[in-house]
């Protein structure tokens, strides 16, 4: 069976399907609350920004790990969790320090101008790490009881973060 096309000025059925939703069932909703109904184009308005959104994850995934680390990197870089999420990361966060991963079956990676957030729990525990570079993208990884993670100083001297 092949995929119906969406009526025209349409981009695709789910953006028919949020301009011609049924919005009564949501305003009926607040009829006898205390709060006030919301208008049909303002719930319209949202479905098609959460539809947007979504597109924009799909499109550039690093806007979920942004979305994921906000708060470490908050934390880390002394911006707002909002400011990160707005602006993304910029050249003034990342130093020329860098990150290497080492995993226990002898295969690593070596990022350079990068930091990582994560929490480094005790040894032995699987733990999940954020790599952000500054021109090769954001990663997640693993971290398993054998792997090893660790921030590089220009020198190539290996350090542990104080976050």
């Amino acid at each position: 069976m092949s995929k119906p096309a969406p009526p025209p000025d349409f981009q695709s059925w789910l953006d028919y399907a949020i301009a011609t939703m049924d919005i009564g069932g949501a305003c009926l909703e607040h009829i006898f609350s205390e709060d006030e109904a919301p208008f049909q184009d303002d719930i319209r308005a949202a479905a098609q920004e959460e539809l947007d959104h979504l597109r924009s994850k799909a499109a550039m995934p690093w806007i979920g790990i942004l979305e994921n680390w906000q708060m470490a990197l908050s934390k880390k870089l002394g911006r707002s969790a909002e400011d990160v999420l707005e602006n993304n990361l910029v050249a003034t966060d990342f130093s020329d320090d860098g990150v290497h991963v080492q995993f226990q079956d002898g295969s690593d990676l070596t990022f350079r101008r990068a930091f990582y957030v994560g929490a480094t729990p005790a040894e032995g525990a699987i733990y999940r790490v954020a790599v952000f570079t500054e021109h090769c993208g954001y990663h997640e990884f693993w971290i398993g009881p054998g792997d090893r993670i660790s921030a590089t100083s220009i020198s190539g001297a290996s350090y542990t973060p104080s976050d």
